[in-house]
């Protein structure tokens, strides 16, 4: 089969899960726009048609239920390969971006701003602390040559006023391009500067508050690096997937976490989608799982 024609076959295939994409899907993106941007990425890297199918849509559901796009912006679909027996198998993760690490934090309704740069040789950049908190002057040089980038930082403004910054110098994310296993293509080549981004949007994330849906979403992409007691090493042997195969969520233990999962749900701590995207990230959900989860009904505000 040539490439258009599989191409087209994969846009077939994703209309078909267009129901359950719908339903891990938040309420804000319309289905037909993750669908359509899927097509597009896979038309513009075909060689993820290459890799084992299964781990393609399920990567794509993962994505859905963070509420990101796979637009290399928000979230990549990245190819890697590992053993299986004695045969090497290309499978497909996915990745989110550093413009959907950004826009999970803004929606998480305690952060006023946020954002991540890369600093150049002739830009103006202060970042000091004192007895009244953190302090940043950042003034990018547009009237001339910025030079070479020499640190990226992220911050924070909570709604509560006060300011997180996190400074992160080029040796610091040159040993965390090292630790993947995949430094010398994909992401690390392809975007460095927004990998670099990605990398101290990590570091400010565990300062966040309630930062666990987001450490845990960008956790999606950890299986890539080989961390060692801290250190953090490249390693030149096979590349392990994130899990040893995809599976779907037994009913067995659906049952069993069902009255856990209505607690929280009734008790208004999390909302259904909560829910379905934090299981989705461990196991695939079956249509009926997932209309049963949304079936619980949340607490009415007064």
């Amino acid at each position: 089969m040539n490439m258009p024609a599989m191409v087209d076959q994969f846009a077939l295939e994703i209309e078909a899960q267009k129901s359950m994409l719908a339903t891990v899907l938040p309420d804000h993106m319309p289905v037909e726009r993750f669908i359509r941007t899927a097509i597009i990425a896979v038309q513009m890297n075909p060689k993820v048609l290459d890799a084992d199918r299964q781990s393609l849509f399920t990567s794509l559901q993962r994505c859905a239920a963070d509420g990101l796009i796979p637009d290399n912006k928000e979230a990549a679909l990245v190819e890697f390969n590992t053993k299986s027996g004695n045969n090497w198998v290309k499978k497909i993760q996915y990745m989110p971006m550093v413009d959907g690490v950004l826009k999970r934090a803004r929606q998480s309704g305690e952060i006023s701003v946020i954002t991540a740069r890369a600093v150049h040789e002739n830009d103006i950049f202060d970042y000091w602390i004192d007895e009244n908190g953190e302090h940043l002057n950042f003034k990018p040089n547009y009237k001339g040559p910025r030079g070479a980038m020499i640190l990226v930082f992220a911050m924070a403004k909570l709604k509560t006023g006060d300011l997180i910054v996190e400074p992160m110098s080029m040796e610091d994310v040159e040993k965390v391009k090292a630790a993947s296993k995949t430094s010398g293509s994909g992401p690390w080549v392809d975007w460095f500067e927004r990998m670099a981004l990605k990398s101290v949007l990590h570091r400010l994330a565990k300062r966040l508050p309630n930062s666990s849906e987001i450490m845990e979403m960008l956790d999606r992409g950890n299986f890539m690096y080989d961390f060692d007691n801290g250190r953090q090493e490249r390693q030149a042997a096979t590349v392990a997937p994130l899990r040893p195969a995809i599976q779907q969520y037994s009913q067995e233990s659906f049952k069993e976490n069902f009255p856990k999962w209505e607690k929280l749900i009734t008790s208004g701590k999390k909302s259904a989608d909560d829910i379905v995207a934090m299981v989705s990230s461990k196991a695939v959900l079956s249509e009926e799982q997932i209309a049963a989860i949304k079936s619980i009904a949340a607490p009415i505000e007064s």
